[in-house]
C-alpha cells in the first residue's frame, strides 16, 4: 500500500510520499474540522433564526406606527408572522442541541466522555435557568400540540410630557398559561413556575443567551484539537507547495495499491476558512436579556 500527497486530477502531477500514520492523521484531522464546521453551521442557523424573529418584531412595530393596524386580519397577520419566526427558532434550537454532542465527540476523538460533558453543559443551563426550561417545554409543545404565540399587543405610549415627549411604539408577544395547560403533557413543574402570560421576547433572549454560553464552552473544549488539525492540514499544503508552484485546489492524501487509487482524503482549507469566519462572527452573547434595539431619535 502506498500513501501520497497529490492532486487527484488527470495527467502528471507531483506526488509526495507519506507514511500510513500521516495518512491516518490527515484523515482524522479532516473529520475533526468537518464536525467543527457542522457545529458552527448549526449555531449560525440558530442565530440567524433568532435575528429573523427580532427583525419581525421590529417590522411589525414599524408597520403599526405607520399604518395603525385596526382590524382582526391585520392582527392575525402579525401573530402568524411571529409564530413562523419563533417556530423556526425553536426547531433550529432542537437541531443544534440534539446534534451537538455527537459532533463534539468527533472533534475530540481522544478525549473520554466528550458527549456526556456536552450533555452536562446543557443540563446545567436547564437546571439553572427557568426561562431555558420554559423554552425547552415550549418547543416540545410546538412539536406535538400547538403554536407558541397566543397573545400579541401593538401599542404606543408617551415617554414624557411636553415638547420632549416621544410616542414610543412596541410589539409584545406572549404564551398564555391557559393554552399550555390544555396540553396534558406540558410539564406541571414548569407550569407552576410561570405567570399567566409569559413574555416571549424576554424568554427567547434568555434562551439564546444560555445556548450561546454552551456554545462558547464547547469551543473551549475542542479548541486544541481543532487548532492542531488545522495546523496539520496547513503543513500538508506547505509541503506540497515546495514541489508544486500552481494552485493547491484539490490537494488530497491518497491511498493507492498497484497504481490503483483506493481512497482519497481531501485536504481543503477553504471550508475551514468558513468555520473560522463563523466563529469570529458569532461571539458569545452575554446579558442579551438586557439589550434591545431602538429607533429613537437622539438630539444632535
Amino acid at each position: 500500500m502506498k500513501y501520497v500527497l497529490r492532486k487527484p486530477v488527470l495527467g502528471e502531477v507531483p506526488e509526495i510520499e507519506i507514511s500510513e500514520e500521516s495518512y491516518k492523521a490527515y484523515k482524522e484531522s479532516r473529520e475533526i474540522l468537518s464536525n467543527c464546521l457542522a457545529i458552527e453551521e448549526k449555531y449560525e442557523i440558530l442565530i440567524s433564526n433568532y435575528i429573523d424573529l427580532e427583525e419581525q418584531i421590529l417590522s411589525a412595530t414599524t408597520s403599526h406606527m405607520v399604518r395603525e393596524h385596526l382590524d382582526y386580519s391585520d392582527f392575525f397577520d402579525v401573530r402568524l408572522a411571529l409564530n413562523i419566526r419563533l417556530v423556526n427558532l425553536l426547531t433550529s434550537a432542537r437541531l443544534y442541541v440534539d446534534q451537538l454532542p455527537q459532533h463534539v465527540e468527533k472533534c475530540v476523538p481522544h478525549l473520554g466522555a466528550a458527549e456526556s460533558r456536552v450533555k452536562s453543559l446543557l443540563a446545567a443551563e436547564y437546571d439553572g435557568n427557568p426561562q431555558y426550561r420554559f423554552m425547552e417545554a415550549l418547543r416540545n409543545y410546538v412539536q406535538h400540540h400547538g403554536i407558541p404565540v397566543h397573545w400579541t399587543s401593538l401599542g404606543a405610549e408617551r415617554t414624557g410630557l411636553g415638547d420632549d415627549g416621544l410616542l414610543e411604539y412596541s410589539t409584545e408577544l406572549a404564551a398564555e398559561k391557559s393554552f399550555l395547560e390544555e396540553d396534558g403533557e406540558f410539564k406541571k413543574q414548569i407550569l407552576g413556575e410561570i405567570s399567566d402570560k409569559v413574555d416571549l421576547k424576554a424568554a427567547t433572549r434568555c434562551y439564546i443567551e444560555s445556548l450561546s454560553s454552551v456554545h462558547n464552552a464547547v469551543r473551549e473544549l475542542i479548541q486544541e484539537s481543532v487548532q492542531n488539525s488545522r495546523l496539520r492540514l496547513e503543513d500538508a499544503h506547505r509541503q506540497y507547495q515546495e514541489v508544486c508552484e500552481g494552485s493547491l485546489v484539490g490537494l488530497s492524501a491518497c491511498m493507492a495499491s498497484d497504481r490503483r487509487l483506493i481512497e482519497t482524503v481531501p485536504l481543503l482549507l477553504d471550508w475551514d476558512d468558513v468555520r473560522v469566519k463563523l466563529q469570529k462572527r458569532n461571539r458569545k452573547l452575554t446579558n442579551l436579556r438586557r439589550r434591545y434595539v431602538t429607533g429613537k431619535i437622539k438630539k444632535a
